[in-house]
């Protein structure tokens, strides 16, 4: 098992994701993912906390169901992971070398997790 924060996402990643959320999710979650009217914030404490102690896969398997909300089911597996890496990087997640996969088994065994206290 590893947690969010061992650099789990790459850097272009994340941009490839900030041109996903730009197009498909700024509708309802707003700007910079920072809440819409529609959309809960995808930024900060709160949002960790709701997905605190779940992993990886639980997050992408429920974005890739159930966003966007006009058009459920319609991201592909590259875009939903390009998504969530963009998410991480907004919450200030450091990144790694390596993309965040897209594969249940790897995605299931990567933990949200509070930071570490190391990193306060």
């Amino acid at each position: 098992m590893s947690t969010i924060w061992s650099g789990v996402y790459s850097g272009a990643q994340a941009y490839r994701g900030e041109k996903v959320a730009d197009t498909t999710c700024i509708g309802c979650h707003g700007p910079k993912l920072d809440g819409g009217d529609s959309g809960p914030k995808l930024v900060g404490e709160a949002f960790l906390a709701n997905w605190s102690s779940q992993s990886m896969g639980v997050m992408f398997d429920w974005i890739r169901e159930a966003m966007p909300a006009e058009a459920p089911g319609t991201l592909s597996k590259d875009d939903t992971a390009a998504v969530i890496a963009y998410i991480l990087q907004l919450n200030k997640i450091p990144a790694g070398k390596q993309d965040l996969s897209t594969e249940p088994e790897v995605l299931g065994r990567i933990i949200v997790a509070d930071k570490p206290k190391d990193r306060q």
